[in-house]
């Protein structure tokens, strides 16, 4: 993995990244997905406490999902990204400038930990998705615990996030949020695993494939 990526300081989550994934998410990709999409109010506001920090940990089914989180919600927000999003120049740009770091999905390294531990002394929260890859066939499966590892790591809670996609008969395709209520990380990380997996599937309609 390219180190210059994967590990990033508490001072590289700088007031000029947080201007560029503001610019970004709130101008130009936000009117791409309204392009593509209908966008219904996101729901779940009420369990956000903005004076608290979150791992931000949702299901996976387009490539916005990370900007369309930070939009709706007005969150600043610092994902793991799978490093081949790193490795052409303009989405490399775009994933850096936007606080993104590059992680093997395969496995939670020391570089992982590392940045997963500055951006706790940052005002940022940190994103993920626990299914690792894009699934949109109804079922939240394949999902990878080591998230659940590193809330408990960082020792802050788990803000639990539904993206739902749907098409219509009409043709129409819609996009909606629906935030659940934070899990705790004190408890096992099975348990961590469990409760999120069931909460999204709760949001969104879902069905629960375990492991």
């Amino acid at each position: 993995m390219t180190t210059k990526f994967s590990t990033k300081a508490a001072k590289s989550f700088n007031i000029w990244r947080r201007m560029f994934q503001y610019i970004a998410c709130n101008t130009v990709i936000i009117n791409m997905i309204k392009s593509q999409y209908k966008v219904i109010k996101a729901e779940g506001i009420e369990n956000i406490d903005k004076s608290k920090k979150y791992i931000i940990a949702s299901n996976h089914v387009t490539g916005y999902d990370p900007f369309f989180i930070a939009n709706q919600y007005k969150l600043t927000i610092a994902y793991m990204a799978k490093k081949q999003l790193f490795e052409t120049f303009w989405s490399m740009v775009l994933m850096d400038w936007c606080g993104a770091f590059a992680v093997d999905r395969d496995k939670v390294d020391v570089s992982t930990i590392k940045t997963a531990l500055s951006i706790k002394k940052t005002n940022w929260h940190l994103g993920l998705f626990p299914q690792g890859t894009r699934c949109n066939n109804g079922k939240i499966e394949n999902i990878t615990k080591g998230f659940a590892s590193i809330a408990k790591k960082m020792d802050i809670d788990i803000l639990p996030i539904a993206i739902i996609v749907k098409e219509n008969p009409n043709g129409e395709k819609t996009m909606q949020l629906k935030a659940g209520k934070p899990i705790s990380s004190k408890g096992s990380v099975e348990e961590i695993v469990d409760e999120w997996a069931n909460t999204v599937c709760k949001l969104g309609g879902f069905e629960y494939v375990p492991s």
